[in-house]
């Protein structure tokens, strides 16, 4: 198959529609990680001057599914110590996100963080590789499950469609788009922050060997393309342009900015490297069906990934075609050998403050 095109901007819309939100149960657990950083950093940001409002931002929202709790815990937190204070969070996701979805959601969940008095939701749709706010913006920030996704692809991955699986000259030019990507991630933050401001990350991560803990669900994904292309569904061209335009980072790769100096005032507080079980596998097991297993997972790769792939097809293409022929053979794949579609996702989760001017943060 011929791998032969130019560098691509990345997709990375998520599902609309809600659909991703109500097939995320994996970004939404690994986000739970970082729950009490953001509590902590919440109760020790300094205040706004002159009455103006708190301003939290929920860096790469997507549908909103993984933002309602840890805006409601840091709003929280921050109020025991400043409870009058307005505050204003905005939702950030790339211009294609579905940010009617999400504030659907915001405005109409039970659970949302809107239910506490005298908050307010606005959003940016822009990417967080960009400026979003002005300089010393932003009290607060948060970020989960988002910082993998590429500003653009450079290279295409032949044969595959998965960063873990390219080689050579291809891997290296996928590593440095994520390491100028994560630089400029931490440039505009370290603008955008108050002094004293707080930022917790979580962030998908891959093993030293690269390995992101996906590997066995992207090779089925990638099998379901091949097949479709045999099958005269899908054409030569439009598979050697698809690349799911992620980048797992090492723990070394995240941390590399602090220990060249090339996060300026950002300080790295504390670290972690975590794994967790796929929670899809631990339903499965509970209950043994194998059916509603394959269900759940091909709808979380739908929801994340299919968006992506389907922007590669040739402009006269149906999408929702080849999406239906796509997920029938990835689910007989997952159901066919369960455990191996499973995913323990790597998640690195980073503390982060802006120095305080002056001196170093508490």
């Amino acid at each position: 198959m011929s791998d032969a095109r130019e560098p691509a901007a990345a997709a990375g819309a998520m599902e609309g529609g809600g659909y991703y939100t109500e097939h995320s149960a994996p970004q939404q657990a690994y986000g739970e990680l970082g729950f009490e950083w953001l509590e902590e950093a919440a109760r020790t940001v300094p205040a706004p001057p002159d009455g103006e409002p708190l301003t939290v931002a929920d860096l790469g929202a997507a549908g909103g599914g993984s933002s309602l709790e840890p805006m409601r815990r840091a709003i929280a937190a921050y109020r025991e110590g400043d409870p009058g204070r307005p505050v204003v969070v905005v939702h950030t996701d790339i211009a294609s996100d579905d940010f009617s979805a999400l504030f659907d959601l915001v405005h109409g969940s039970p659970d949302s963080y809107l239910r506490a008095p005298d908050v307010y939701a606005l959003a940016a749709g822009a990417s967080f590789y960009e400026r979003l706010f002005p300089d010393g913006h932003l009290s607060l920030a948060w970020c989960s499950i988002a910082v993998h996704w590429l500003s653009a692809v450079p290279r295409p991955i032949p044969d595959h469609v998965y960063c873990a699986f390219a080689r050579g000259d291809v891997r290296d030019a996928l590593r440095e788009q994520s390491a100028s990507d994560w630089r400029a991630f931490l440039r505009h933050r370290a603008a955008e922050l108050r002094s004293g401001g707080r930022l917790v990350v979580i962030g998908g991560a891959a093993l030293d060997d690269g390995s992101s803990g996906a590997e066995g669900l992207m090779t089925m994904a990638d099998g379901a393309l091949r097949e479709l292309v045999a099958a005269g569904t899908l054409r030569d061209d439009e598979y050697a342009r698809m690349t799911i335009p992620t980048w797992n980072r090492t723990t070394a790769e995240f941390l590399a900015p602090f220990e060249d100096g090339e996060a300026g005032p950002l300080e790295l507080r504390r670290h972690a490297t975590r794994t967790l079980a796929d929670p899809y596998l631990a339903r499965y097991e509970a209950g043994g069906d194998v059916d509603a297993y394959a269900a759940d997972v091909a709808g979380f790769f739908h929801a994340a990934f299919e968006p992506s792939l389907w922007a590669a097809l040739d402009p006269d293409r149906d999408p929702a075609a080849l999406a239906s022929a796509f997920d029938d053979r990835l689910r007989a794949a997952i159901a066919a050998d369960p455990r191996a579609a499973a995913c323990s996702w790597h998640v690195v989760a980073l503390d982060l403050a802006r120095v305080v001017r002056g001196g170093r943060t508490g």
